[in-house]
């Protein structure tokens, strides 16, 4: 039974990586067209495409995180 849970939530981190990843290309896109007319909203919309990316890393930096909050414990 854990085995298939781990299989199941492997299967979703995948799936929200790509809702992610593609989320942050629709983002990145849409930024770029209205670069010329609509600055701003560009801005705002390229901002949420680089916070989207960085989700696709999210356990990434969160062992990250983990670690160097473990290192600084034993200083």
């Amino acid at each position: 039974m854990k085995r298939n849970q781990n299989n199941i939530k492997k299967l979703s981190d995948y799936i929200m990586n790509f809702a992610f990843l593609y989320s942050s290309f629709l983002c990145f896109t849409t930024a770029i067209e209205k670069w010329d007319t609509q600055k701003l909203l560009a801005i705002i919309i390229f901002i949420c495409g680089f916070f989207s990316f960085i989700a696709v890393f999210r356990n990434h930096i969160a062992k990250l995180v983990y670690r160097v909050r473990k290192n600084k414990d034993y200083e």
